[in-house]
């Protein structure tokens, strides 16, 4: 929450000023010309007094109270995983100028967000102590292709993030910020971004290891965004979250493990956000779209999917080549106005692409049922129908 600003101090009825002589004098002064003025007056004869029938007395003015200023708004859009490409050996021809034609008309908010799958950063480093291992690495120049399509945010907190380790993620970072952008993310940190109408939005990334706020650590979840509360207008949460795959699309009931690993309990992470004071939560990790649920008045998208990995970097048969830009538009204090899902899918080299077909919409709207009665579902215009809104 806000800490209170101290109330503004007003003068009661009934209260008084001590007078200072200043004061006095001039009432004095005041009250001997007006005792002249008056014997110079009784001297003269009055004027008639004309009866007019009430036609020249003046109304006395009145004023308006101003009308109170409506709620301000805000839109945010967020997009799955997205890397261009990996060094050395799956490189864009172009440096990924090309790699967002297909959507870059459709990324546009206040505050647009993706998850960078992996380093913007080539430094070696062997992240699984001499055992096979997927790196997703590119050249911290890269951080322009994100901003010349129009993001604001790029979340770090993933498997791939500290893929060119911790110095690799030092420079990640402050690529990000040279192309103008802001990182989120980072343990502990709480990333702020201020928008046009003088909002500021706090910005929180979590994923299930200790280099970052793990997610599954649910009492460090709970205090990392109390604190975004106490600093911004909105609030929001974006995680790596669950298993991966075609087979992991529908979110389980406590928690998930994948390959050996903890992931957390996905359900219980989310609402503890919500919780303690999250407006929006988006999850992003299965490779595949997961459903939506409003929990608490708030909307948790549990899975954005892959938007995109140049270059052949995720694969994109069925469910895995099937994503959406998601934004939703919400009142300063955080209410729900309206959602939008705009289908995308990956094209045969990774690029994200409009679906014609709508596919996410399908999807979306299977996995709502495992949610209930909350679920969230999407219309064939690609609106969310959000229960209570």
């Amino acid at each position: 929450m806000h800490t209170p600003l101290p109330a503004a101090r007003s003068i009661q009825s009934g209260s008084s000023l001590r007078s200072t002589p200043l004061a006095r004098r001039g009432l004095l002064l005041a009250s001997v010309a007006g005792i002249a003025a008056a014997a110079a007056c009784s001297e003269e004869e009055p004027p008639p007094v004309v009866d007019d029938g009430g036609i020249g007395a003046a109304e006395e003015p009145t004023s308006e109270a101003p009308s109170p200023e409506p709620p301000r708004e805000i839109t945010i859009t967020h997009v799955g995983d997205t890397m261009p490409g990996s060094y050395p050996n799956q490189m864009a021809a172009d440096e990924g100028a090309s790699f967002f034609d297909g959507v870059r008309e459709s990324l546009h908010g206040d505050v647009v967000i993706a998850n960078l799958e992996g380093a913007l950063s080539t430094y070696d480093f062997d992240k699984c102590g001499g055992g096979q291992c997927t790196y997703f690495r590119l050249p911290a120049d890269y951080a322009q292709v994100f901003a010349d399509a129009g993001f604001d945010v790029l979340n770090q907190a993933n498997n791939h993030g500290w893929d060119a380790g911790p110095d690799g993620a030092a420079e990640t970072q402050d690529a990000i910020r040279a192309a103008g952008m802001e990182v989120c993310g980072i343990k502990d940190e709480v990333a702020l971004v201020e928008t046009e109408n003088g909002l500021t939005v706090g910005l929180v990334g979590f994923a299930p290891y200790t280099f970052y706020t793990d997610n599954r650590d649910l009492d460090a979840v709970a205090s990392l965004v109390a604190s975004a509360k106490q600093q911004a207008d909105i609030v929001i949460a974006t995680a790596h979250l669950g298993a991966e795959g075609t087979d992991h699309r529908h979110v389980p009931e406590g928690v998930e493990t994948y390959l050996g690993e903890d992931r957390g309990d996905t359900r219980a992470f989310a609402r503890t956000c919500v919780d303690n004071g999250a407006d929006l939560v988006f999850g992003h990790g299965p490779h595949v779209l997961r459903g939506m649920e409003v929990y608490n008045g708030k909307l948790i998208a549990y899975s954005l999917g892959n938007f995109g990995g140049g270059q052949n970097l995720f694969a994109t048969a069925g469910p895995l080549g099937r994503s959406a830009v998601l934004t939703v538009t919400v009142r300063e204090d955080g209410t729900i106005l309206a959602g939008q899902a705009l289908a995308t899918r990956m094209d045969d080299a990774g690029y994200p692409q409009l679906d014609a077909d709508n596919g996410a919409y399908a999807d979306l709207n299977e996995l709502a049922g495992d949610f209930g009665d909350a679920g969230v579902t999407v219309a064939d215009d690609g609106a969310l129908i959000i229960p209570g809104v």
